[in-house]
């Protein structure tokens, strides 16, 4: 009976530290929808947002990597350099997917709904 409950210790520990180490680095990369909107993530300093013909840098961005799916609230200028406040949601499913919610409204929910905000499914490129 020791062992079986040690065992499931070390499983839980193993599973909560691998939890934790997700970070922005594990984003890195490009990721795209098919029409090639996404989110380009270079390292922890330089992110960009793209659609259509635009790619503008995210100014500053919070990311809680500790929740799920994970916050990711960032800053970005607009085609009229109004600044915009973004909160939104992220989740990894496997290395090359990554689904993506933004409240343009800044009321995030804790977890991604239909009927509120662009939902988007995007793709690591390689």
């Amino acid at each position: 009976m020791k062992k079986i409950l040690m065992g499931l210790l070390v499983v839980f520990v193993g599973l909560s530290a691998a939890s934790q180490k997700l970070s922005i680095k594990n984003l890195v990369g490009r990721w795209e929808t098919s029409d090639g909107a996404g989110l380009e993530i270079i390292d922890s300093s330089r992110i960009f947002v793209t659609y259509g013909n635009e790619r503008k840098p995210i100014l500053t961005y919070e990311a809680d990597f500790s929740k799920s799916p994970y916050w990711f609230d960032f800053v970005v200028k607009d085609s009229a350099q109004q600044v915009s406040k973004m909160k939104s949601l992220l989740l990894l499913e496997g290395n090359d997917v990554l689904k993506w919610q933004v409240f343009e409204d800044g009321n995030r929910h804790s977890d991604f709904v239909t009927d509120r905000g662009d939902m988007v499914v995007l793709r690591r490129k390689k």
